[in-house]
């Protein structure tokens, strides 16, 4: 085998083993993101502490206690914090997000959400 050939074999096989050793996980294993077609809300302020992830449909329901919220779902969704047992929609509307988008800091916790659309 040629000095050349060698060279090239040699740098191939390292180009291969460190683009390997950059690789990162997929965002949808960070604890600060939410998945596609999900809904989540953390237990602290800009996304932090622990995080909750749900499938939704519309209508109302209930919802983890959360200060931070991300919605990437195709829905509108209004996040309350809804007066005890009286369902969705009767309290305090704390933020309404477009699709795609998220709130760092709901201003209250959420207890109870809306989803609308679709």
């Amino acid at each position: 085998m040629s000095m050349l050939k060698k060279s090239l074999t040699t740098m191939a096989l390292a180009g291969t083993l460190l683009g390997g050793a950059f690789a990162t996980p997929a965002a949808a294993a960070d604890p600060n993101t939410c998945p596609s077609g999900k809904v989540c809300g953390w237990s602290g302020k800009n996304r932090t502490g622990t995080r909750t992830v749900l499938s939704v449909t519309p209508g109302c329901e209930t919802f983890t206690t959360a200060r931070s919220v991300s919605n990437q779902t195709s829905y509108r969704i209004e996040f309350w914090h809804i007066t005890p047992g009286t369902g969705c929609g009767v309290g305090t509307k704390l933020v309404t997000l477009k699709p795609h988008t998220y709130s760092d800091d709901t201003r209250g916790t959420v207890t109870g959400i809306g989803v609308y659309g679709g």
